[in-house]
């Protein structure tokens, strides 16, 4: 986890605030990459998963919970109001928790910690969703630092990994890499991803740029500013290269990561 608590409490306020201000232009607008969702599904799905893990946080579950009713649905008129609502309260649940606590997650730890950081990628890509569908996307931003936190983060937990073996994809065979531009100095913002120990799973390993080693073998990779690569591996915006090496290699990883 690169950002502290606050700072990931910070990014969930600031990103879900901005859904909010822009789902209020249109809530009849189609959004692009969840088919036959509105604006006002996409602020529904939101509050959703809001309640859903503030329910995580506080009851501590050691199974899987039910998701949150569709009879609960607010009238339109009140969705972005409890959006924010919903926002405030898990924002809370998740800053006097202890981050260590033990409970059920689809990731690969299972603490609050890992809600407190996921929440934020689930924050701004949908952000991003809704200023896509409204004023545009290309005023659309994200801090770098974030983007890269939550890069690190999808390398980790959301890439097919032990829990989600990929089968008949032949393995990565090689090197994909992805090199952060306008970071700070702080490690990681490279990032080598290769074959897991099991079959048709991927691991990565992470290096501060300019300091990874010399990939041996097949490889291809990308220098790219971390809010586009967030952005690409949510499969919201096209290639962010020029790659650089094998396309095959990436071709697999596209196979396996799909």
């Amino acid at each position: 986890m690169l950002l502290t608590v606050e700072e990931c409490l910070a990014a969930i306020d600031l990103h879900t605030r901005g859904l909010a201000a822009a789902a209020e232009t249109d809530l009849e607008a189609r959004i692009e990459h969840c088919p036959g969702w509105s604006m006002a599904d996409l602020v529904w799905h939101v509050i959703g998963v809001h309640r859903f893990w503030n329910g995580v946080a506080t009851d501590l579950p050691v199974d899987e919970p039910a998701e949150v009713s569709e009879d609960d649905r607010p009238a339109d008129d009140q969705l972005t109001t409890e959006l924010v609502r919903g926002m405030e309260t898990l924002v809370a649940t998740l800053r006097s928790a202890d981050q260590d606590a033990a409970c059920w997650t689809w990731g690969l730890d299972q603490d609050v910690r890992f809600i407190t950081r996921h929440q934020v990628q689930e924050a701004a890509v949908h952000h991003w969703d809704a200023v896509n569908a409204g004023t545009g996307a290309d005023r659309w931003t994200i801090d770098p630092e974030v983007a890269r936190d939550a890069v690190d983060e999808i390398l980790t937990h959301s890439l097919p990994n032990r829990r989600w073996p990929s089968a008949d994809t032949g393995g990565l065979g090689g090197t994909v890499w992805f090199r952060c531009t306008g970071t700070g100095t702080g490690a990681p913002d490279a990032w080598h991803v290769v074959d897991g120990e099991v079959p048709g799973t991927l691991a990565h390993r992470s290096y501060r740029a300019g300091e990874e080693p010399v990939v041996l073998g097949p490889a291809v990779g990308a220098e790219v500013d971390p809010a586009t690569l967030l952005l690409w591996l949510y499969e919201r915006v096209g290639e962010p290269g020029p790659w650089q090496g094998e396309s095959a290699v990436l071709d697999r990883f596209l196979a396996i990561a799909g």
